[in-house]
């Protein structure tokens, strides 16, 4: 079954349409999609960073599935004229995504997790690389945190072209603005995945030509702790899926997630009792990992 298309969403667009339309706001240029579940610890960071971006045309889409824990307090209490938010259950991650885009009215959309939060300049620095570029996407860097405390940075990789027919390369989604004609394009996120749908549909993209442009003055800054680490063993089984569905050897598919559960299997307990040497090991392997506390750590906003 392909991935649904927005038209498949299109009442989610007429739903705002409705709801929104008194007064008639002007479209943003970019529109950041939230989607909560009970994300009241974290969230009032990811909101203050968006409203603290440098760039001004900017609105914030919240889709609640349905939370009982202060969140929906939170998202009235923050959300300005131009922002707009739902809460009803929904059918997965990849559902409330796809709802996020539908009711985004941006020319560029960035998804952003409710652990996660930006840069002050971020956004300035993808619209402006999309615009030099004529990208579909743009993309940068990303610190990871471990109980606010900077770990790790990850770095993109321009070249992402060479390994992403095989697994997801060094694209970071917290820094991803995508334009929307891409949505219109290939369609929206596959509810079939829970974990890798950012890949299934960055590689779809691929397929049909699309291009992402990298600049390292985007960064973002995500909690270490996500879904796709915290369920590891799905988000390999389905990158493993995905890469086959689009024409990866199923045997070479098959050996690459083998090699990735055992890297992980014996990388955790390392990195627990001898991080130094974890460090290292994994620096060689991958050189879009750079260990110890992010110089830059300090750019985020809304602190």
């Amino acid at each position: 079954m392909p991935a649904p298309s927005l038209a498949d969403y299109v009442a989610y667009a007429e739903r705002r349409n409705r709801e929104q339309s008194a007064p008639t706001l002007a479209a943003p240029v970019v529109s950041v999609v939230t989607v909560t579940l009970n994300c009241a610890p974290t969230l009032e960071r990811t909101i203050r960073s968006v409203q603290a971006q440098t760039f001004p045309e900017i609105e914030h889409v919240f889709v609640d599935g349905g939370s009982s824990d202060g969140t929906l307090e939170i998202i009235q209490r923050f959300a300005r004229d131009q922002d707009f938010w739902i809460s009803e259950p929904d059918g997965g991650i990849s559902d409330a995504f796809n709802k996020g885009v539908a009711l985004a009215r941006g020319r560029f959309v960035q998804i952003l997790n409710a652990d996660d939060w930006l840069s002050k300049d971020q956004i300035e620095h993808a619209v402006a690389t999309l615009e030099e570029t004529c990208a579909d996407f743009a993309f940068g860097d990303l610190i990871f945190y471990d109980r606010d405390r900077a770990i790790f940075k990850y770095i993109g990789d321009a070249n992402y072209g060479r390994i992403i027919h095989r697994r997801m390369p060094a694209i970071n989604h917290p820094t991803v603005v995508a334009a929307r004609g891409c949505f219109e394009r290939i369609g929206l996120f596959d509810p079939t995945y829970r974990n890798a749908m950012d890949y299934d549909w960055l590689l779809r993209l691929h397929h049909h030509g699309g291009c992402g442009a990298y600049s390292s003055a985007i960064l973002g800054h995500m909690t270490h702790a996500g879904i796709s680490n915290r369920q590891f063993h799905r988000t390999i089984a389905e990158v493993k899926a995905i890469a086959i569905a689009h024409g990866r050897s199923p045997l070479l598919a098959g050996l690459e997630a083998v090699a990735r559960h055992l890297k992980t299997a014996t990388s955790r307990p390392l990195e627990r009792h001898a991080r130094p040497l974890y460090q290292k090991i994994r620096q060689i392997i991958n050189p879009a990992y750079e260990p110890g506390p992010a110089k830059d750590a300090d750019r985020f906003a809304g602190a």
